[in-house]
């Protein structure tokens, strides 16, 4: 209990920045007791004790307590040194200390700040001289024991008692020891002293505990356990000392002089244990599983990153340095000579490759989960795949040397490769290699192999478990990607789809649908060529989908699916309502899990991208997942709300009208604008697609609380250019979707114009955010003229004059031609008024009307590049939106207006308002010239 009340008080109140925390003097007295009490012989509380001072030293070296290290090695020497102690205590003692120091160096080793880099480089040499002669004593007495015992260390309890505190010791120096060797020496040149002979003793002391561990596993089952685990993990910690060494330093690695034994070594254990990769339960007792897996696997990785390494490979110019020069000499011409390479291939080949009956076994007990293993990147905890990736690597690496005799062997038939002496467990696992060969390299046997004539000789037959029919399937869809011609397609499509049936096993299936998925994914994919299996491959999914559990295996079962609807997209039309009555089991089966409900999400989307039109009467089914997955007070919506949006906007967009539960979900809107997020776009089309279906119908009730947001998001100056200029063309649409009578009240209660105004006369901001602004306030003059000439009208004349003023001088920061005409147009509709400040600024407007009149030649222009304000993907698929959208542009003032009447008008207005010779003195300040260009271009 003391131990852990002083663990939890350290956490809480040692740092500076805590509450109430330890004080300095405090500290002090602390720091030097806590190297004192290391004689704890609980492992527990010894253990939480060990935590508390790593803690401490990991937060003050070097800085405030730089010594900790060396105090830390002179406890080590006193007790090895201390002939006071008995051999048990020293044990625990010694023990104690030396986690500490683990604990202290791996703290150092996973920092990067350059002081803590160099701290853990001073203190190397220092632990070495301590460290490595202890590591050389307990090696040196662990080998009397030996000796002693060496005829009956199986059957005696006492060697273990007398061995056991040894390896403790031994594993604790090897766990700071290797970590030192690859983190703390920068530099070859600064190896300390007994560094590299205790790297390069480590090859033969892994040995001799490998063959120990070997050697108790096989002839005795009295073995204790705790033994067994030390014994382990001894060896295992030499493995993970060579990886981490190549890892981080290649070339050293390489030109090391005990790299070739300690590869060969490991190579010749990958090649004793190769028939047991193979072999089945009935073969022998206990002889169908291999001694070290993980030792195997080590291996397996340290050759695969000497076969393929970016620091023993040529740079962009096919040049070397001389280091890649001494690598490359050491590997072509000690490691992997062309014999080693032919010898390797095969070994992987015919034993690590194909598939285990551990994985047949899995396939009975848990075939969802083989497969999920199979999809995921952690290959190197796996021992065939490990083997699979290296193989793969070699022969890339080798295509020239080992492509054609791959090929040959390959491209036998089964006939041709089954005419021998071996057994029919042996003739299966060999065919099971070339066919798993056949498929990891398929990219560098394409110009050597034609699968297609390949898979028409070998006919999918029964074998164990079903593995020659889930190899078929998994090498279609390897080679689907690769080298498959067109023409060739449809009797991919029927293999997969048979292997898909129900009477298969559902491993075999779920590859099947698999490789049908990549099939359609491919580049080259044909809908009308893949039309007729249409029917055929929705019932395969709909009865893996009854079949299947975990949420993994649904996920990838409804990607296929909603791969199909994208590609074939018109052509689902028959099969939709089938689609569509899966969507409530799959969602209730779903229930908690968010990244299913993603996908679903998708599905559904993808049904009604296709159905276009159709989908109209889906709204209601939709309607109530658009909600979930969109509320901001749903916890889920974290997770659903980016595909939630973009299926409400598919379903306005393809939308004819709008039911009650459409409407209903207006009430979201307003939160999800202020909801800052990228889906901000998104929601403002889908704001966009319910005013371009039904203006007044969504504004009689959701008006002002839509137009609010709005101001809210255009008025915030946090905010980019962009999203403001987006939350603007919005108010845009309204404006032009919605008459006065039903939004007019929803502009004015929400002074959205008075903002506009604002931003306006201040000019605070960049003319490229003002733009926008002005652009709105254009458009409310040009549709809502006498809201726009009421409210200019209310203001005082030096403001409205500072406003006209800033309004005109943004007319050439405008370069979009309608909007430049929108701009003139509502100038043009502003000049009717009495308010003297914007009738002062009509000498500015005139050369804006005259440029307009002039430029385009006519007063009426309809644009054919109109496109501008249309959704990013318009003309790809004909949605009910995109025509509305262009009867919207086509209806445009800015394209429609013949600006010449409207000028007309206008000036004809001003001169009523304002009397003849009022109005006269307000043209005769207008430059006489532009007047005169004003009025021809009138005439």
């Amino acid at each position: 209990m003391a131990t852990i009340t002083l663990k939890n008080g350290i956490d809480k109140y040692w740092k500076r920045s805590a509450l109430h925390p330890i004080k300095l003097p405090e500290k002090e007295l602390i720091r030097p007791r806590l190297l004192t009490m290391l004689d704890e012989d609980t492992p527990l509380v010894a253990l939480q004790y060990c935590l508390v001072v790593a803690k401490i030293a990991r937060w003050e070296f070097p800085r405030v307590w730089p010594s900790f290290a060396e105090d830390l090695l002179a406890q080590i020497q006193a007790i090895a040194t201390d002939p006071s102690l008995s051999a048990a205590r020293r044990g625990i003692m010694e023990n104690n200390v030396l986690y500490i120091m683990h604990l202290f160096v791996k703290s150092l080793s996973s920092r990067t700040l350059v002081l803590e880099r160099q701290s853990l480089r001073q203190i190397t040499p220092l632990v070495f001289a301590v460290l490595a002669p202890i590591y050389a004593e307990r090696i040196a007495q662990f080998h009397e024991v030996m000796l002693r015992n060496q005829n009956h260390i199986s059957d005696i309890a006492t060697f273990f008692a007398e061995s056991l505190p040894l390896l403790k010791t031994i594993r604790y120096c090897i766990k700071t020891l290797r970590r030192l060797w690859v983190f703390g020496i920068e530099k070859a040149e600064s190896i300390p002293a007994g560094a590299q002979e205790f790297y390069e003793a480590s090859i033969g002391h892994q040995a001799a505990f490998y063959d120990l561990f070997q050697k108790l596993t096989l002839e005795s089952s009295s073995i204790p356990d705790d033994y067994q685990v030390v014994l382990r993990k001894i060896v295992l910690l030499y493995g993970k000392m060579y990886i981490d060494f190549q890892k981080y330093h290649a070339v050293r690695f390489i030109t090391m002089p005990c790299a070739k034994q300690m590869l060969q070594w490991y190579w010749l254990q990958i090649a004793a244990e190769a028939p047991r990769m193979v072999a089945t339960p009935e073969d022998s007792d206990g002889a169908c599983e291999p001694i070290m897996e993980p030792l195997l696997i080590q291996g397996l990785e340290l050759y695969k990153n000497v076969v393929k390494n970016f620091f023993y490979t040529a740079d962009d110019n096919n040049q070397l340095d001389d280091e890649v020069k001494r690598c490359r000499q050491v590997i072509d011409g000690e490691i992997l000579t062309p014999d080693v390479i032919a010898k390797m291939a095969e070994l992987l080949m015919f034993y690590y490759i194909p598939l285990k009956p551990k994985d047949l076994e899995r396939w009975q007990d848990d075939p969802e989960g083989w497969m999920t293993d199979e999809e995921s990147d952690f290959w190197n905890f796996d021992v065939r795949r490990c083997a699979e990736h290296l193989f793969t690597d070699l022969v890339s690496q080798e295509r020239d040397r080992l492509a054609p005799e791959l090929a040959k062997l390959v491209m036998q038939t089964d006939e041709g490769a089954t005419n021998d002496s071996r057994s029919p467990i042996e003739q299966h696992f060999r065919r099971e290699g070339r066919y798993a060969a056949l498929g990891l390299c398929a990219n560098d046997l394409y110009d050597h192999v034609d699968f297609c004539k390949w898979l028409g000789q070998h006919r999918v037959e029964e074998s164990p478990m079903g593995v020659a029919k889930w190899r078929m399937a998994w090498l279609v869809g390897k080679w689907v990607v690769v080298k498959f011609p067109a023409d060739q397609r449809p009797h991919a499509y029927t293999l997969l789809l048979e292997l898909a049936q129900s009477d298969e096993l559902l491993v075999v299936r779920i590859e099947a649908l698999s490789s049908l998925m990549r099939c359609i994914d491919d580049w080259d994919f044909d809908p009308e060529q893949f039309a007729p299996f249409l029917k055929p491959a929705f019932e395969c999914i709909t009865n893996v989908l009854a079949k299947v559990d975990m949420p993994e295996t649904r996920m990838r079962v409804v990607n296929f699916l909603s791969s199909i609807v994208q590609r074939m997209q018109r052509e689902i039309v028959p099969y939709a309502e089938s689609i569509i009555s899966l969507i409530p089991p799959l969602w209730q089966s779903a229930a908690g899990e968010n990244m299913y409900q993603t996908t679903i999400l998708v599905l559904i989307t993808k049904v009604i991208e296709a159905l276009g039109a159709q989908s109209t009467s889906l709204q209601s089914f939709v309607a109530p997942l658009v909600r979930h997955s969109t509320d901001l007070t749903d916890p889920a919506h974290v997770y659903l709300i980016e595909d939630g949006i973009e299926l409400w906007l598919i379903l306005i967009r393809n939308a004819t009208a709008l039911d009650s539960s459409l409407m209903e979900l207006l009430q979201l809107l307003p939160g999800l604008l202020q909801y800052s997020t990228e889906t901000l776009r998104k929601v403002l089309k889908v704001v966009e697609g319910y005013v371009l279906i039904d203006a007044p119908g969504v504004f009689h009730n959701n008006g002002l609380a839509i137009v609010e947001a709005l101001h809210a998001l255009v008025s915030d100056t946090n905010l980019t250019v962009r999203a403001t200029a987006a939350g603007y063309n919005t108010l845009n649409m309204i404006v032009q979707c919605v008459p006065f009578e039903a939004g007019g009240k929803a502009i004015i209660d929400s002074n959205v114009l008075w903002t506009a105004f604002t931003f306006i006369v201040e000019k605070k901001e960049a003319e490229l955010a003002l733009v926008h602004h002005a652009g709105f306030l254009s458009r409310i003059a040009v549709h809502y003229p006498q809201l726009f000439r009421e409210f200019v009208l209310a203001q005082e004349a030096t403001l409205a004059g500072t406003f006209a003023k800033n309004w005109v001088d943004l007319f050439d920061d405008v370069g979009n031609v309608a909007q430049r005409r929108l701009f003139a147009l509502g100038f043009a509709v502003a000049i009717a008024t009495t308010n003297d400040g914007i009738l002062e600024a009509l000498p500015l407007m005139v050369p804006v009307w005259n440029e307009i009149m002039s430029d385009t030649g006519s007063s009426l222009v309809y644009f054919s590049d109109v496109d501008d304000d249309l959704p990013d993907d318009y003309g790809e698929v004909v949605v009910a939106e995109n025509k509305r959208r262009q009867l919207l542009l086509n209806a445009d003032p800015a394209h429609k207006f013949d600006i010449k009447h409207v000028l007309a008008d206008s000036m004809n207005e001003c001169e009523r308002l304002n009397g003849a010779d009022r109005f006269h003195a307000i043209v005769a300040r207008v430059d006489a010239a532009d007047f005169e260009d004003f009025k021809n271009q009138l005439s």
